[in-house]
């Protein structure tokens, strides 16, 4: 069992999310992403972000787009529509 505490990935995924619809010119990829959370003190990692994305993704509020080299890019939902 791990000392260290298990991050939570609603909190995360919020933070994702406020993000990305904050800034609704923005497409990343999940590892752009995980950096930007530990940037902000978050203690997630890219297994975790990739949690919190999917989460986001399949309650639609971020929607994933095809980018350069391979990588998938995730955008608010908000982007797009115009709402929520």
């Amino acid at each position: 069992m791990s000392t260290e505490e298990e991050p939570d990935v609603a909190e995360i995924a919020d933070a994702i999310f406020n993000y990305l619809s904050g800034n609704t010119d923005t497409a990343d990829s999940e590892e752009v992403i995980a950096q930007w959370l530990k940037q902000h003190g978050f203690s997630a990692g890219l297994e975790h972000t990739r949690r919190a994305l999917e989460y986001l993704k399949s309650v639609g509020l971020v929607i994933e787009s095809p980018g350069r080299h391979g990588k998938t890019l995730y955008k608010s939902a908000y982007a797009s529509t115009g709402e929520i």
